[in-house]
Order: structure tokens, then sequence, then C-alpha cells
């Protein structure tokens, strides 16, 4: 794959989503520099901190996969540098791919938000996460 004519570099100030939970894929975003915040919104409107993403760390996939809608909320923390991959990029390169091997992926990243969203129902979340999040935060907001 020409990464040139298939990728571009884009960027995202902290605040910035870069994915809203809901919504179509049209891309996957490698980070190049930064950290994100990946959250989905509870049925009061409260915020379910699911993750953090740093450099080498790629996001978008599980819509862009499934062919489904963005399962959670996706806001730089940081100013962030990512390459944008398109869809219909990807797409042509799993053509390649043996189908058995797309079928397995799929079910492994169906099995994975099965077992995030019982997590999410039942009120467990990572304490030390939310922590690590309002630092970056604070961090940022005095800079």
């Amino acid at each position: 794959m020409d990464a040139s004519k298939e990728s571009n570099i884009v960027s995202f100030n902290p605040g910035d989503f870069v994915i809203r939970e809901k919504t179509g894929c049209d891309a996957l975003f490698i980070i190049k520099e930064g950290q994100l915040e990946v959250f989905k919104t509870g049925g009061n409107g409260e915020k379910i901190v699911l993750g953090l993403v740093s450099s080498g760390q790629y996001i978008g996939e599980t819509a862009l996969l499934l062919g489904k809608a963005h399962s959670s909320n996706v806001v730089a923390l940081t100013p962030v540098k990512a390459i944008k991959l398109q869809k219909t990029s990807i797409e042509a390169q799993l053509k390649a791919v043996p189908a058995w091997l797309i079928a397995l992926t799929k079910g492994l990243i169906e099995r994975l938000q099965n077992q995030n969203e019982i997590m999410r129902r039942n009120g467990w979340i990572d304490e030390n996460l939310a922590a690590r999040v309002k630092t970056i935060e604070e961090k940022f907001k005095k800079e």
C-alpha cells in the first residue's frame, strides 16, 4: 500500500472529537503523537471512561471491520497527530486476506465488545484510568 496516496497526517487539538459515538466509520487512525480519551455516554448523560490511546496505537478499527457505527467517543486530551487511513484503502487490502482470518478477527472483536458492555452495565470501572485522564486534562489546561 502506498501510504502517501491512501493516507494523510491529520492534527487535533485538546478537546477535539476524533470519533463520535453512533456515527459511521470512514477511516482508521494510527496515532503518531499525543493522547486521546475513549469514552461512552451513559444513559443519564454521564461520561464512562473506557481507555486512553497513545502514540503507536490506533482507533476506529472496530467500526471499520464490523461495518457498524462507532461504539464510543474519542477525544484528544493533548495535541494529536495521526495517520488517517481511508476505509476504502483498508477494504482493498482486506480482499487479499483469507476469509477465515477476517471472520476470526471479527469474532474476537465482537466478544471483546460484549465483555466491555457487560462490565459497563455492571458499573465496573477502572478508577486508575479515570485518575490518569484527569491528570492529563489538568496538565494541558495549565499550558
